[in-house]
């Protein structure tokens, strides 16, 4: 984990982004349980529903298809009680819009798109995930990039983090949006298998 935390290191310098050498190494393989790719392909056809909340989807009516298409079980318990809401506060709706990224870091982990950590979410994402139809052969079909690949995912995330949050706290301009990370950061230690609640993977830098 020394080896990758070095790597990832040299590479944000040579991107012209430093982070101190005392940051901590990430979890090791024995202290994370990965998720399958059946899990995050659930997941990630779950979360544009709840996307939908954030641009102003009626939850009633995307719970039901929730429900139609077995995809409750990949909900989160926070989601769950948005969606049983008659109406949604504007930060809810900001929260739920800005998993975009997170969709993005599961699409990536399934290999449905590649990852920019500069640029928002593909235009054309969306497009790449099930929605209002049975996703049950995208989610048996899918499969998990190497967790090695995940592993440097996640180590490189955490350090932009701890990278775009310093900068917000000491006013320094940053090339980073530190929501951008942070989403997609969240996304992949689900994955990796940091946290197996979703709504407590910690984001500590």
């Amino acid at each position: 984990m020394e080896e990758l935390k070095t790597r990832t290191t040299d590479y944000l310098a040579s991107v012209g982004i430093e982070v101190p050498s005392h940051l901590p190494t990430i979890e090791e393989m024995d202290e994370v349980t990965p998720r399958s790719a059946q899990d995050v392909a659930g997941r990630l056809s779950a979360l544009a529903y709840v996307i939908g909340l954030g641009f102003g989807a009626k939850g009633s009516d995307l719970s039901e298809q929730l429900q139609k298409y077995d995809l409750v079980p990949f909900v989160s318990e926070r989601e769950k009680s948005l969606f049983s809401e008659e109406v949604i506060d504007d930060q809810d709706k900001v929260d739920m819009s800005w998993q975009t990224e997170c969709a993005q870091a599961l699409a990536w982990c399934i290999g449905l798109v590649e990852l920019d950590h500069f640029q928002h979410c593909d235009d054309d994402l969306a497009q790449k995930i099930p929605f209002k139809t049975d996703p049950s052969d995208f989610i048996r079909s899918a499969k998990l990039r190497p967790i090695a690949e995940i592993q440097e995912q996640s180590d490189l995330l955490y350090r932009m983090h701890w990278y775009s949050r310093n900068c917000r706290l000491t006013g320094r301009d940053c090339d980073l949006s530190e929501s951008i990370i942070s989403e997609r950061r969240k996304a992949i230690d689900w994955v990796y298998g940091v946290e197996e609640d979703w709504d407590e993977v910690p984001m500590d830098t």
